[in-house]
């Protein structure tokens, strides 16, 4: 500590350290913290010092971090370790003032809930990459295209790591949005119905399904918890684009083409869900439910491998036919 000087009585290093307790209440938190403050011995003024309130400071955001559950430094470092991203950078992508970041990880200052729930959320490499493209966007100056490079690499590794941890389902997911494009965007919607036609072909073309995922009857048509849990928070916005972070065999390549070519290229999403709606599979799950109710019931796997292996037989598609799928789409939709 450096020379103390009272204000009071301009006393000079006549100072103890005296415990008080100290009281913080505010949006979300509200607690009391013991703290040691200097006094004059003189006059018995309390003695401003900058050294000691910053550590005060530090321990007062920790517990309103704690107490609101706010995003901690060491979250938002292991963010900016994921994306390969600076302080200052990911203080632009948001939108925030240069410093903001450097302020949260320095302790002195705590996000509020609105910025924190919003740092949380980029941990989603797919909300990441939307906000990577959202900047690019709005053409970032050209120093800063080493920046988005660096992200766009830390985007890829995550989404590499999440397939690894989530499984193969997110191979699909992610060959779908690399073809996606601004004029026809994948929406969350859309993308659990090709998801479900897509392991439905498979299963019953391949002899197994190229990812062994559950999906459940939901109000909407077959939903992927798993892949619902990581695309919630983009509603009915468009999905972002993603780089090639799949891995596929050819005959896999073959089933997820013609889904999109015979799905997704034709319909929008609400029709995709009403083809869904009109299965077999789906029906008989929702049977005792009403249109609007919530059901969480898993499709049986072999019900949709019977159907599906009908299906091929009936309309003969294979894998090396599969231009009839779009007559069952035409007659499933055109029947009453």
């Amino acid at each position: 500590m450096g020379v103390k000087i009272c204000y009071e009585c301009g006393a000079k290093d006549a100072y103890e350290l005296r415990e008080t307790i100290r009281e913080y209440e505010g949006d979300g938190y509200h607690f009391e913290m013991l703290v040691k403050v200097p006094f004059c011995t003189q006059c018995g003024a309390p003695i401003y010092d900058q050294e000691s309130e910053k550590e005060i400071a530090q321990r007062a955001n920790q517990k309103i971090r704690e107490q609101r559950e706010t995003i901690t430094r060491e979250e938002i470092l292991e963010i900016l370790d994921s994306y390969h991203v600076s302080q200052k950078f990911l203080s632009r992508l948001l939108g925030w003032g240069d410093i903001t970041l450097t302020r949260y990880i320095g302790g002195n200052y705590t996000p509020n809930m609105v910025n924190s729930n919003r740092l949380k959320e980029l941990r989603n490499p797919y909300v990441f990459q939307m906000l990577v493209q959202s900047y690019e966007n709005e053409q970032p100056e050209q120093n800063e295209e080493k920046c988005l490079k660096k992200a766009a690499n830390g985007v890829f590794h995550e989404l590499n790591r999440l397939k690894e941890t989530q499984g193969k389902i997110f191979d699909a997911v992610n060959w779908f949005l690399s073809h996606a494009s601004e004029e026809v965007p994948v929406t969350h919607l859309a993308l659990q119905k090709l998801l479900y036609f897509t392991q439905s072909w498979s299963a019953a073309l391949l002899g197994e399904p190229i990812f062994y995922d559950d999906c459940q009857a939901w109000v909407h048509g077959a939903v992927y918890p798993k892949v619902y849990e990581i695309f919630k928070k983009f509603k009915y916005m468009p999905l972002p684009k993603v780089e090639e972070a799949y891995e596929l065999k050819e005959e896999e390549l073959t089933i997820l083409n013609a889904v999109k070519k015979h799905y997704f290229d034709v319909y929008n999403a609400k029709a995709l869900e009403e083809i869904c709606h009109r299965e077999t599979p789906y029906i008989e799950t929702r049977k005792g439910y009403s249109e609007e109710e919530s059901c969480q019931i898993v499709i049986d796997k072999e019900q949709i491998l019977k159907y599906y292996i009908y299906l091929s037989q009936r309309y003969g598609i294979d894998l090396d036919n599969m231009s009839n799928i779009k007559i069952y789409l035409n007659n499933i939709l055109s029947s009453s």
